[in-house]
């Protein structure tokens, strides 16, 4: 009789929910994928899987509870295995005496299969002797309801052997009426004290309100107004279950993190998986091995205003590159599969065009390979010689590569002949299945179909001359099939793009790993996600997600090459004395490296500056992280200069940047700081903070000859730090006065910071998110 396990709930100093246990399901799921070591223990790889599932479980419910409400967030990497991720959350789910796990995945017939057959497959049921799981797919009918029904109560019967019991595993397609079905036929079940796992597989696309936006503008609250069918058929099958965490897995988490932080789909908490041994994802291609990416040249994409009537040269030495590979594979035998990927505009058409081009130049290239013609030699000759071309590029990035000669004998021949060349789109009804089997290569013609979720196995060469569009962040990532496990047959991969879709993708890959660097400290401690300020490094070309699905405006900062001026220092009364004992403080410690700067000698005092140079990292630690500022056009832009600046330190840690203390001077070993008046606009904002040129016109001296500005008092490429020290009054330069007739806003101290054009960087924020 199998060990029944005692589960207790535990209260943990990483703030996480229980202690899950770890038995024989994932162990033997593990042991099936092949994660053993020479004595058919679980290897390093394999004790990583599920450290990070333990990790993921232990912040979903305790099953021991009556209820809980949770919703998690999965980040990964595309085509890094997430599905393994979420089948071993399962499988622990399992081992912890979860009764119901449900997988929504697949937008598509095609998509939701392979995820049901995927994990049937690994979780081994159909080939083995136990009743551990019970696999429904779309449950809708009578027996799936008494199916459910009967395993439930099996569960509620506690002279009932628990070995005997079996964990729920229902997979449904991400689709209004599937979903519909499901709530349904549990709505009048008895779930409570149920725990239930909720697997939302790519979870950004489709599951959130695409109506947020329009209600937003509307001022309709978050949760009420009009919501999208999905949103609306996830939410209804989550209201069913007492007891029940939602857990979201994406590679492109900036739709489901910058909804709004009371969005019923918003994440309470954070976990990011790490891919395993020999994975290559966008660091590998675009900034390790930048080779391997290819231009491909604008009058080389077809479009409305450049009619390409024939195979780009780009195309063409692709497939060259393409075919030596696999003459290479075979004779290795280092792969089951080697595919080439053809992904041009969504439209059909031009789909078929490169599908048309593609099968008549490999009936050319056959023809003339196998030709024993004279007339054919010249031509033949000259096809080889592009041959050559194609394998003394292969030839940089592939150690082993064989000779050209061994690659280009009857082999090249019979691998173009026996090559399956597909167009993959959804024209004619369904989109087509794979037979992966049939032919060890595969050229791939199609477009929103070979998008999100879709594998190809041993993807080697890419092309896709398709336009960067609205340069959204998740959608031109979720394009990177060539993304995967390429470790040990990387340098036998290419990609193509055009210009501004290789430069996007170089920023997309800053920005990820900028989020993922933001979120770490969530991950490790189980914080709450609504504490996470959403900020994150974006540049301009890029934009975050689409706009429908946010309930709140995305702002940008651009930091580099300008000045940062607090606007508003006397926003919060009881801040001034803190803020200038912070100052002081700070320049106290360090008035030994304090000294006058140069200039001209009729400068007056107010005019002269004592200058220091000092560590960046003391700088940001002592002063900017210390002083507080309120008015909120200051305070978000401020904490994310901030966070720029300590992103930039984590590389270059010996920086220093330049601390001027605006009209000072040192006297008897103490710094002695004149006090500016500046007025306040209508706004109640400095009108001007910077003194400016003087003279200001030519004359006996020329412009700014004697002063150049307070703008230009900086290095051009070291940060610098201006710490003025004012007197604030009206917008007619009168005092202002509180009801007692007391001065306010006198004596007060408040900074601008340069930022140097090296460092940089475009910053979006969502404030009200804040």
């Amino acid at each position: 009789m199998a060990e029944i396990i005692e589960i207790t709930g535990s209260t943990n100093p990483n703030n996480s929910k229980w202690q899950p246990y770890q038995g024989e399901e994932i162990e033997g799921l593990l042991k099936h994928k092949g994660f053993t070591d020479n004595t058919g223990n679980i290897n390093e790889t394999g004790d990583r899987v599920i450290e990070e599932t333990f990790k993921i479980l232990e912040m979903c419910g305790d099953p021991t509870e009556q209820q809980n409400v949770e919703t998690g967030l999965v980040i990964g990497y595309v085509q890094s295995g997430k599905t393994l991720s979420f089948t071993s959350v399962a499988a622990l789910a399992n081992d912890n005496q979860y009764q119901i796990v449900i997988i929504i995945a697949g937008t598509s017939i095609p998509l939701s299969e392979q995820s049901f057959e995927r994990m049937k497959k690994d979780l081994r049921v159909d080939t083995r002797f136990d009743r551990k799981w019970t696999i429904i797919k779309n449950a809708g009918t009578q027996e799936d309801r008494d199916t459910i029904e009967m395993k439930l109560e099996q569960w509620a019967d506690q002279t009932f052997p628990r070995e005997n019991c079996s964990t729920l595993l229902i997979t449904v397609m991400k689709n209004g009426s599937r979903l519909r079905n499901l709530t349904n036929l549990l709505r009048d079940l008895n779930l409570n004290g149920v725990p239930t796992l909720i697997i939302d597989d790519e979870s950004d696309q489709a599951s959130l309100n695409t109506r947020a936006r329009a209600n937003s503008n509307a001022g309709e609250d978050v949760n009420e107004g009009e919501v999208s069918t999905i949103y609306r058929r996830i939410n209804e099958l989550r209201s069913v279950f007492p007891h029940h965490t939602f857990l979201q897995y994406t590679a492109t988490p900036q739709a489901n993190l910058f909804i709004n932080i009371m969005d019923r789909l918003s994440p309470n908490f954070i976990k990011l998986l790490t891919p395993g041994n020999g994975y290559t994802g966008g660091n590998a291609f675009f900034v390790q091995n930048p080779h391997l990416v290819r231009r491909i040249p604008d009058n080389e994409i077809p479009s409305n205003h450049n009619p390409v009537h024939e195979p780009p040269e780009s195309l063409l030495f692709a497939l060259k590159i393409f075919f030596l590979g696999v003459v290479a594979g075979e004779m290795k035998r280092d792969q089951r599969n080697r595919s080439m990927m053809v992904h041009p505009s969504r439209l059909t058409n031009s789909q078929n065009i490169f599908f048309t081009w593609i099968r008549n130049v490999c009936e050319s290239w056959k023809t003339l390979l196998q030709s024993n013609s004279p007339a054919d030699e010249e031509e033949r000759n000259e096809l080889l010689r592009e041959f050559k071309e194609a394998y003394d590029d292969l030839n940089l990035t592939v150690n082993d590569l064989p000779a050209f000669e061994e690659l280009t004998n009857t082999r090249l021949l019979h691998s173009i002949k026996n090559t399956r060349i597909m167009e993959i789109n959804a024209s004619r009804g369904r989109t087509p299945e794979i037979r992966w089997s049939d032919f060890y290569s595969h050229i791939l013609v199609g477009g929103q179909a070979m998008d999100r979720g879709f594998t190809v196995e041993g993807l080697t060469v890419s092309y896709m001359p398709r336009p960067l569009a609205t340069g959204q962040v998740d959608t031109t990532l979720q394009r990177a099939r060539f993304f995967g496990y390429k470790g040990s047959y990387l340098g036998i991969c290419r990609v193509w793009l055009d210009n501004p879709n290789i430069e996007a993708f170089r920023a997309i890959i800053e920005h990820e790993e900028d989020v993922r660097q933001r979120l770490e400290e969530f991950d490790v401690n189980n914080k709450h996600l609504n504490e996470w300020d959403r900020e994150a490094v974006l540049d301009q070309m890029l934009r975050l997600t689409r706009p429908n699905i946010l309930y709140n405006d995305i702002d940008r900062d651009y930091f580099g090459q300008e000045w940062f001026i607090v606007g508003a220092p006397h926003d919060t009364e009881n801040l001034i004395p803190y803020n200038k004992s912070v100052v002081a403080e700070f320049t106290n410690n360090h008035i030994n490296s304090f000294a006058t700067n140069q200039g001209h000698t009729e400068r007056t005092d107010l005019q002269k500056h004592l200058e220091a140079e000092l560590s960046l990292e003391e700088s940001l630690k002592q002063l900017l992280n210390r002083l507080k500022f309120t008015r909120e056009t200051d305070s978000q832009t401020y904490s994310s200069l901030r966070g720029l600046l300590n992103s930039y330190l984590q590389e270059n840690q010996n920086e220093t940047c330049l601390i001027y203390l605006m009209s000072s001077k040192i006297e008897n070993n103490a710094i002695i700081q004149t006090t500016r008046q500046r007025r306040l606009n209508q706004n109640d904002n400095i009108q001007q903070l910077f003194q400016g040129e003087q003279p200001t016109s030519n004359g006996r001296l020329r412009k700014g000859e004697v002063y150049i500005g307070d703008r230009n008092i900086k290095n051009q490429d070291k940060v610098t730090i201006q710490i003025h020290k004012l007197n604030l009054t009206d917008v007619s330069g009168n005092p202002i006065l509180d009801e007692n007739g007391n001065v306010l806003y006198n004596d007060l101290v408040s900074v601008a910071i340069w930022i140097p054009e090296t460092i940089g960087k475009d910053i979006i924020r969502q404030p009200d998110n804040i």
